[in-house]
């Protein structure tokens, strides 16, 4: 039988608390990518021993659905919020979550640290309770842009998702996505660096300026070229060509993977003007 070391620092434990329709909804709405949970996990799990994670949404719908086998590696606590009202259907979840965790933490009081994943500023409110009243440490998730800045400031701290190098990929693979629609098109449709920004903006949802520095990142690594075009007799205009091969090469695209753009109004601001 061996010796027990004399000193032994045990992690601190943590309580986890997700929001996942704001996950799910906010990370696919605005970058086109899905939760990597058993990522979250792990990264809670190297500072916390984490006693308890529950994930809250609707799970009847089908982007939520769609994880639940994900979710299930790491955890059982799945609790569904599907309103069976049709009347005060918003913020559903929110409350439900928050009963939750009013409750764990009177039932559970030497829990250390609690960690809330929501992007919702209803959540200011607990996690001031948590950190003043009660004395946690408090540490809030959320997603870029969809995250509240009231309850940013009352966390010990805070992470966002997705990672810088993340979202930069989610840009770059929409307007690749943009772009592949335009080559495949059987007529004179030309992609200017305006009109694709605007429409890859339209299309996902996203801020224009964020587009913008993407896609004049793919400029200056040279996946994507600008080139002057005559249209009709006198007008030239400066449109946006892919190098297909060079892309493919340093996996700024996937053939195999790529998002459809043939949507009603996906393209109505690309034109020979």
């Amino acid at each position: 039988m061996g010796l027990r070391p004399l000193f032994r620092r045990s992690k601190p434990t943590a309580a986890v608390f997700v929001d996942f329709e704001h996950w799910c909804y906010s990370l696919n709405s605005l970058y086109g990518l899905k939760p990597r949970i058993e990522e979250f996990y792990n990264e809670i799990s190297e500072d916390y021993y984490v006693k308890r994670i529950l994930f809250f949404g609707d799970f009847t719908e089908p982007r939520m659905a769609s994880n639940i086998d994900a979710i299930r590696m790491i955890t059982n606590n799945i609790i569904e919020t599907q309103n069976p009202s049709p009347r005060l259907q918003k913020d559903y979840t929110d409350f439900i979550m928050l009963d939750y965790i009013y409750q764990d933490v009177d039932d559970y009081p030497h829990t250390d640290a609690y960690v809330i994943f929501s992007g919702d500023g209803h959540f200011s409110s607990v996690a001031a309770y948590l950190k003043n009243k009660k004395r946690k440490k408090v540490i809030i998730y959320g997603v870029v842009d969809a995250t509240s800045q009231k309850l940013k400031k009352i966390a010990d701290e805070f992470h966002l998702l997705p990672m810088e190098g993340a979202e930069k990929r989610a840009y770059y693979r929409m307007i690749m996505d943009d772009l592949d629609y335009v080559a495949s098109q059987n007529r004179d449709v030309y992609a200017t660096f305006k009109t694709t920004v605007q429409a890859v903006a339209e299309k996902n949802a996203v801020p224009e300026d964020k587009v913008t520095a993407a896609l004049q990142e793919l400029i200056n690594i040279g996946v994507i070229r600008q080139e002057m075009v005559k249209i009709g007799f006198q007008k030239q205009i400066r449109v946006l060509r892919v190098n297909w091969d060079y892309a493919i090469e340093k996996g700024f695209w996937d053939p195999a993977n790529a998002r459809p753009m043939s949507q009603p109004g996906a393209r109505a601001s690309h034109g020979p003007a």
